[in-house]
């Protein structure tokens, strides 16, 4: 770790001073305290709160933090009633029936239309959109750090003009590790039947991605798939995994159809699309070979013991999970669970 020297750091010590750590040893220590008791400790000296704000020292007690990850649950139907609440999973691993302690969350109470796009590295990003017209709405993001309570300004501000009667409504938010920067991708799906009467035009997707670092929006490569159209548009953003934004989607997607129709599809329009958030670059992955039919509600890619994973229901009798072992790697899909619905408990609310 590379960190500034003790002496310029801290006073001399005196013949009455308690032995004095060594930079790296004391910031290995105070890497395993929680957040709120690091802002704490640095209001206690300038050493400390020089140390606890060194970049080199956050990252650390960033990766030690990932050791021991943590939940968020966020509800609310509406401004005034929105919460959220965050516990260690292994505590809701050990006692599913966990309370929860939630807490009124007032910061966004300025804005009308909201949802949280996702979260990295423990921070939660939000995308907002206020006034409609006939052809463009006002749109910006939030980023909340929970362990501090603190709400960003608003960032990304642009407005979304309609093309083809479509918005922007699919965001997606990770870290470039790269750059050590913070990106948000935005999509839209455009083209299809309703919009040009071509029924041999695919659905393209428009891509673009904001840099939290220079605070600017830029186009990039376009999706020539179209992502799935789900009925909500917080239920299909991108899954992050190590510096790349993974979405489900669909090839040869000729209907802007917002809803799943397993009648429709084929298993082999079903490809996992892979931005990597360095290069700001795309591929196309394929999904487990085992897949035997098209499930009937739509499955789902998520991030479990930091691999991939793709989750589908099997003939509504069970829940079956593949593992991509190799990021990248079509051969490495394993199946990890397969889970009967028999087997799960029901619970009473």
């Amino acid at each position: 770790m590379d960190l500034p020297r003790s002496e310029t750091r801290r006073p001399p010590s005196s013949p009455s001073s308690l032995p004095i750590l060594p930079d790296e040893i004391m910031a290995e220590v105070l890497s395993f305290l929680s957040v709120k008791t690091l802002i704490q400790m640095k209001c206690v000296s300038k050493f400390f709160n020089s140390l606890i704000s060194d970049p080199t020292f956050i990252k650390m007690h960033l990766r030690r933090s990932a050791r021991n990850p943590q939940l968020t649950i966020v509800s609310g139907n509406s401004v005034a009633d929105f919460r959220f609440g965050t516990l260690p999973i292994n505590s809701f691993l050990e006692n599913p029936l966990i309370t929860v302690p939630e807490k009124p969350f007032h910061p966004l109470l300025d804005t009308v239309h909201y949802w949280l796009v996702g979260s990295c590295n423990r921070l939660l990003c939000f995308a907002h959109y206020d006034s409609f017209t006939d052809s463009y709405r006002d749109c910006w993001l939030n980023f909340y750090n929970p362990a501090t309570n603190a709400l960003s300004n608003k960032l990304g501000h642009f407005k979304d003009y309609c093309k083809h009667r479509f918005f922007f409504s699919r965001y997606a938010f990770g870290y470039d590790c790269l750059t050590d920067n913070y990106k948000v991708a935005a999509l839209r799906v455009i083209g299809g039947v309703e919009e040009i009467g071509d029924t041999e035009t695919q659905l393209r997707t428009e891509v673009r991605v904001f840099s939290v670092a220079d605070n600017v929006w830029r186009d990039i490569q376009d999706f020539p798939i179209g992502p799935l159209l789900l009925t909500l548009p917080s239920e299909n953003h991108g899954v992050y995994l190590n510096g790349n934004l993974n979405w489900l989607a669909l090839r040869n997607c000729y209907s802007a159809d917002r809803f799943y129709h397993s009648n429709d599809i084929t298993l082999d329009q079903f490809v996992i699309i892979s931005l990597d958030l360095g290069a700001e670059r795309h591929v196309e992955l394929m999904p487990p070979r085992g897949l035997e039919e098209v499930p009937l509600i739509e499955p789902t890619i998520s991030v479990l013991t930091d691999s991939l994973c793709f989750c589908h229901d099997f003939k509504q009798t069970c829940l079956v999970i593949w593992q991509m072992k190799e990021f990248g790697v079509g051969e490495s899909w394993t199946q990890l669970y397969r889970i009967n619905y028999q087997n799960l408990q029901h619970i009473e609310c």
